[in-house]
Formats: structure tokens, C-alpha cells, sequence
């Protein structure tokens, strides 16, 4: 080695020396924490391959929206049922996917829309609505030939939404602009928007009084709006809930269920607020679901399970079981007519029938 010549003098001659091995450094980081990743997924594969078969419901197929391939993770969010028709709100393909329930095939899709969550039928109007985000818009299309008509201008962040038949109109809540907004179908305007004091998530509408439930995740309460005053007219608190999301309604014996992010699901006597049982639900919770005739309250939980709750009574319920369904499975909808059960997880939709 010549005088002089030492490792310090050797770097600060070529600086490229240390870069390449931060460089080294970083790939050989990265190659493990992918591995990690790898290994984790195959871990969490198996450990759902082997769970022991659900009780209360049996696989019925899975339903696939075709869409151009894009890099980034498909979501579907809310889905609605109408009929024979399913509507998707495909979120991160900013459309609605139609699909008939007799075939599980998707049939149509309506485009033109940016980020869509939810979706409101209004088969008298042979309209649907859909929330996008993206553009902060509600898309009004024709049922029939699944065409965009127009979009009216919504709040911030516009995300579930649902038909208040009794009251004849559309409501949406806008999730960051803490705000209600009433659209009267038949002019395809907002005619009302309603400061709620907190993060809407899911609500839903009395086929009776037309009265809407809306949860709000933020402060965890429930309120109460009237459709006809266009305000708040009551606030219940969801404790020990907290983080509502999923909403489901038992209108027969004046019921909410609220699914809350620290794994219970709450009741709730519509006219009182009071909290009349307390369930444990899964991990991940985003959706909810009520089938009145078997008088089974669903929640979709997105660790891979669907928790299945039986109604004894008005104010009487057990868990059945945690059913096993697909990791990601967030939101559901159950069809009243066939008491099939459909679990929205990234870009597909599995669906469900319950076991006599």
C-alpha cells in the first residue's frame, strides 16, 4: 500500500464507495422487509384456508366487475340492492358496477365518475344516484341504459347514501364536510343541507316515519334527522361503542344496529336512544346488515370474517358464530329476497347463502 494511502483517503479519492454501499444497504432492506411481506401473506393464506367451515352460511359464488387493469388496490365500498339488481359503488375505478343477483354476472356499468362509495335507486324515477368523492359530485343515471345524466354539485368528501322512500328523497352524507344533503329526485337538486356535528358514515331511513339514522364516526353518536324540518332533531350516544360505521334497521320492532370500530355492536330503540344490548363483533368492522325474516343482524368485518347475530327478541340477541369469509371483507348487503349475503373485499364480491 503506498504512504499515505489509508481508507479515509480512499473515500474521499472515490465518493461513489460509500453510495454504493448505502445503496447495498437499502436493496438488501428492502429485499427482507418484501420477504416479511411475502411470508406474512402466505402465513395469513393458510391460516384462512384452514379454518373450520361457517355454520350459518355456505358459499355461493363471487362476483367479478370487469375493469382495465391499473396498478394500485381495487375497492369496492357500498353496495345496494334493488330488485334483481346489485349496484357497486367501485371506488377506485370510479364507476357503478350492476350486477344481476339470478346470475351473479355483472351486467353494466356506469362511468364518468371519479371515486363512488354509495349508491341510491329510486325505481320510480328509474334513477340511480351515486356519491363520488373524487369530485365531490353525486352521478344521477338512467336504471335502463346505465348512462350518466348529470352530476349535482355535493358537499366534501360525499359518501354513503341511501333512497328515503317515505320522504320521497335522496339522501347523502358528506363525511369530511360534516354535513346531510337532501336531493329531491324529481327536480335533481339538493333542496337542503344539514350541518350533523360530526363524521357521517353509514345511515339508514324509516320506511314509516321517514326519519334517517345517520353515525357519526367521529363523535360516536347517532342522530336523528328530520327529512321534512331538514335539521338534527335528536343525538344518542352509542357508549361503550365507539367509531360507529355500519348501520342496519330492524323497522318492524324499532331497532338500529351500529357496528363500532372497538368490535361491538350496539342496539338501539329508534325512539329512545336507549341501548338495549351490547354485542361482540370482529375486527375491522366497516358494514352491517339485517335480514328481518330471519331476524339475523350481519356485520362485515375486514380481518375475513362475518359476525352472525340471532334476534331472540326486540332486545335479546346471541353471537352465532364469526363466520370465515375472504380478508378485506369490509361492507355487505343483504338481498331480501333470497337472504343471500354479498361481502365487498378489494375489487370482488363474495356471496353468501345462509344454511337451513
Amino acid at each position: 500500500m503506498p504512504n499515505g494511502w489509508n481508507t479515509k483517503t480512499q473515500i474521499a479519492a472515490d465518493p461513489e464507495i460509500p453510495l454504493k454501499k448505502l445503496a447495498m444497504f437499502f436493496l438488501k432492506a428492502l429485499g427482507g422487509f418484501l420477504a416479511l411481506i411475502l411470508l406474512a401473506i402466505i402465513a395469513l393464506n393458510v391460516y384462512l384456508s384452514t379454518r373450520p367451515a361457517a355454520k350459518t352460511i355456505k358459499d355461493a359464488g363471487i362476483v367479478s366487475i370487469p375493469t382495465p387493469f391499473r396498478l394500485g388496490r381495487p375497492f369496492i365500498d357500498y353496495m345496494t340492492i334493488n330488485g334483481t339488481r346489485l349496484y357497486a359503488g367501485y371506488a377506485s375505478e370510479g364507476l357503478v358496477g350492476v350486477v344481476d343477483t339470478a346470475s351473479n354476472q355483472t351486467v353494466a356499468t356506469v362511468d364518468g365518475l371519479t371515486r363512488v362509495h354509495g349508491i341510491a335507486v329510486v325505481p320510480d324515477r328509474n334513477l340511480g344516484f351515486a356519491s363520488s368523492s373524487g369530485d365531490n359530485v353525486v352521478g344521477v343515471f338512467d336504471l335502463n341504459t346505465s348512462k350518466q345524466l348529470q352530476k349535482i354539485p355535493a358537499g366534501e368528501d360525499p359518501d354513503a347514501i341511501i333512497y328515503d322512500d317515505q320522504a320521497r328523497l335522496v339522501y347523502v352524507g358528506n363525511h369530511n364536510g360534516k354535513t346531510g344533503m337532501l336531493i329531491d329526485p324529481a327536480t335533481e337538486k339538493v333542496v337542503a343541507t344539514i350541518p350533523l356535528g360530526g363524521e357521517p358514515e353509514y345511515p339508514q331511513a324509516d320506511p314509516t316515519t321517514g326519519l334517517i339514522y345517520q353515525n357519526l364516526e367521529d363523535t360516536n353518536e347517532l342522530v336523528v334527522i328530520d327529512p321534512q324540518k331538514q335539521s338534527v332533531t335528536k343525538r344518542y350516544k352509542l357508549s361503550p361503542g365507539e367509531g360507529p360505521t355500519g348501520l342496519a334497521l330492524d323497522a318492524a320492532h324499532h331497532r338500529l344496529f351500529s357496528a363500532t370500530g372497538n368490535r361491538k355492536l350496539i342496539v338501539l330503540d329508534t325512539g329512545t336512544g336507549t341501548v338495549v344490548a351490547v354485542l361482540p363483533i370482529g375486527a375491522g368492522v366497516d358494514g352491517a346488515g339485517y335480514d328481518p325474516k330471519l331476524q339475523r343482524v350481519y356485520t362485515a368485518n375486514g380481518v375475513g370474517s362475518m359476525t352472525v347475530i340471532q334476534q331472540d327478541s326486540p332486545d335479546e340477541y346471541h353471537v352465532v358464530e364469526n363466520a370465515p369469509t375472504h380478508f378485506g371483507g369490509h361492507s355487505l348487503v343483504v338481498d331480501p329476497a333470497t337472504h343471500r349475503v354479498y361481502v365487498a373485499y378489494f375489487g370482488s364480491i363474495a356471496a353468501y347463502d345462509p344454511r337451513p
